[in-house]
């Protein structure tokens, strides 16, 4: 599927493109995109995609046009995820069909619109992918400039302005750090759909995750029975608990329940 970045409001955005400033917009243009698909798939951005999912990623640059009058034109050629990773395997992770449908420029229109919508609460964003949206700003040379991103009518367009990351870095400002906490619940049931194991406590659901699957196949034997966790607690922009991510875990003892608690930011 082709898409379009389009440049416009200044005299170098005609139709030409300077080779370190095309390095750095494809380079930060590839990260978002990798870390929305880490989100989607996984939970948390932050993780590198092994060399099974790489490929999946692949953004290419087709043609660049323009004139001093209509600015710079970049065309983009991407392939549906549905053609590249629903084959593969992820253990007990499996891709939403919803993530399916998209391709990585869709996910880097996606998380833009997210970070700029006045309802962004519930977005798909942690601070890492937000991070990589503010580091696109590195693209704009000066606060004239506009970037238009557009999949030429399927999805609606994003208009991103240099004045737009104040509100994303207000956004990022507004999670809560991660924190280290310890909780104690029964491991019940697997939240495929969301990418996530959860855990019943005594205060209620919690979603734990793993960055390292030998990890989460280990944990697994813990299924319906009470397990000890203890982790990285990350959260969604409305300052509520998003998930755990799983450091260490073992069989509870004693004292692990009056240390063990719902973490609040």
């Amino acid at each position: 599927m082709n898409y379009d970045i389009k440049i416009i409001g200044e005299d170098e955005d005609n139709g030409l493109i300077e080779f370190d400033r095309l390095n750095t917009l494809t380079k930060s243009t590839k990260d978002i995109a990798t870390k929305a698909l880490m989100l989607r798939l996984r939970g948390f951005s932050e993780i590198t995609p092994d060399k099974n999912l790489k490929p999946a990623l692949t953004i290419r640059l087709k043609s660049i046009s323009g004139n001093e009058q209509d600015g710079t034109l970049l065309t983009i050629d991407c392939t549906h995820f549905s053609e590249t990773i629903k084959g593969l395997q992820y253990d007990i992770f499996k891709p939403k069909e919803e993530v399916l449908q998209m391709t990585p420029m869709a996910l880097v229109i996606d998380a833009f619109q997210n970070a700029l919508s006045p309802t962004n609460d519930q977005a798909d964003l942690d601070k890492p992918l937000l991070k990589s949206l503010m580091n696109f700003k590195k693209n704009f040379l000066s606060d004239n400039e506009i970037f238009y991103m557009a999949n030429r009518g399927s999805i609606p367009e994003v208009r991103i302005t240099k004045d737009d990351f104040h509100k994303i870095s207000l956004l990022e400002d507004r999670i809560p750090e991660p924190q280290n906490v310890i909780v104690n619940g029964q491991l019940d049931e697997m939240k495929v759909s969301k990418n996530k194991l959860g855990l019943q406590t005594e205060q209620g659901f919690v979603n734990v995750f793993a960055n390292d699957i030998a990890l989460i196949q280990k944990i697994v034997d813990f299924m319906g029975k009470e397990v000890t966790i203890s982790g990285m607690a990350h959260y969604k922009p409305n300052g509520q608990l998003s998930f755990i991510e799983i450091q260490e875990f073992g069989k509870p003892n004693a004292t692990d329940k009056f240390f063990s608690k719902m973490p609040n930011a």
